[in-house]
């Protein structure tokens, strides 16, 4: 929460000279002064903000002695400041980013959809020389129901906080690039996917996790699980086990293995294999706070692509298969019906796609 406070500044008059001069009507009181307030945050967020000049942390609460744009200002030039000495990586940076992220939007004029902003305007009275002052204050509440727009900013910022919480318990798995798209664009729909070296950042590849807009409707915990996946993934690029085959819809044991290393219970399909995965109880104790911060940010979906009718049927009699490798093959029906037809590369046997 963030909370602008206008209070009157007083101002003490200097001593009289002379005992029989006229009173002094009180000055005009000085521009009221403001402070920011911050409610919700965790341990991480408040131990990081103490160390920052000009804010006052408590368990769960951080004030600071500003506006939100000096605020954000504050937040932002400590982060530059260790990110150049310490880089990145350091210690309570990453815990910053969701509060810089909050306080950007703020100190912009807009609204976060995860904050409730109250503000304090103060009414006028009259002082003594007959100028006006502001005391006291109205309270006007913007909530995520009153809220005209909508960004991404919160939600990417959530997922990608979930991402760091789950390196930080298992220290192998990479930093991502996270983006949300379309998970019904292809024929094979999907919550998210792994890709390793998608994106290239100066001089070093990051891998790519997206998790699909359609699948945002589901509760925190199936969005938390699909993250965890994408993660036994990237561990089993980090380690080169070949955990997928067939264009990586066949999950095979390793992957299971995996996924079971970082609190999934994976169950098998006949179709995609060891996909299937569900969060542990006590996965899901360990995440709490990653879980709560998490569902605020899960307020819009996606709806599924429109495929506009029936697709044209394909007349050629010719079925796409492919091996582990993978490679692709078109085989006639009649000829696969024969008999299994094997790679020479991985010696695995062409499969239909169908």
């Amino acid at each position: 929460m963030v909370t602008t406070d206008v209070a009157p500044v007083v101002h003490v008059p200097g001593e009289l000279d002379l005992i029989d001069m006229p009173a002094i009507p009180a000055p005009v009181a000085a521009k009221p002064a403001t402070t920011t307030k911050l409610t919700g945050l965790t341990n991480h967020n408040t131990t990081a903000l103490a160390g920052i000049t000009g804010w006052t942390v408590t368990k769960t609460t951080a004030v600071y002695n500003g506006t939100p744009t000096a605020a954000h200002k504050a937040v932002q030039a400590h982060m530059d400041t260790v990110r150049a000495i310490e880089g990145g990586r350091a210690h309570g940076y990453t815990s910053l980013i969701a509060v810089r992220n909050k306080l950007k939007e703020l100190s912009t004029g807009g609204s976060h959809p995860a904050v409730s902003v109250t503000i304090k305007r103060a009414k006028k009275t009259t002082t003594l020389n007959g100028s006006k002052t502001r005391t006291g204050s109205p309270k006007a509440r913007l909530t995520r129901k009153r809220q005209d727009e909508y960004t991404t900013a919160e939600l990417v910022s959530a997922l990608e906080a979930a991402w760091t919480a789950i390196r930080t318990n298992h220290k192998e798995i990479p930093a991502v690039v996270v983006i949300v798209g379309s998970g019904t664009a292809s024929k094979q729909a999907k919550y998210g996917h792994f890709a390793a070296a998608r994106w290239q950042h100066g001089e070093h590849a990051l891998a790519e996790v997206l998790i699909s807009g359609e699948g945002l409707k589901r509760p925190v915990e199936e969005v938390f699980t699909t993250l965890l996946h994408e993660a036994a993934h990237a561990l089993a690029n980090v380690r080169e086990i070949k955990d997928t085959s067939r264009q990586g819809r066949w999950h095979n044991q390793k992957f299971a293995a995996l996924a079971s290393e970082l609190g999934l219970d994976t169950t098998k399909d006949p179709r995609i294999g060891w996909s299937p995965c569900t969060l542990r109880k006590e996965t899901a104790t360990t995440y709490t706070s990653v879980l709560t911060e998490l569902k605020k940010a899960l307020i819009a979906y996606r709806h599924p692509e429109v495929t506009g009718g029936q697709a044209k049927k394909n007349n050629n009699n010719a079925i796409a298969c492919a091996c582990q490798c993978p490679r692709r093959i078109r085989v006639a029906k009649a000829v696969l019906a024969e008999g299994d037809i094997t790679c020479g590369v991985c010696e695995s046997t062409f499969e239909s796609d169908e």
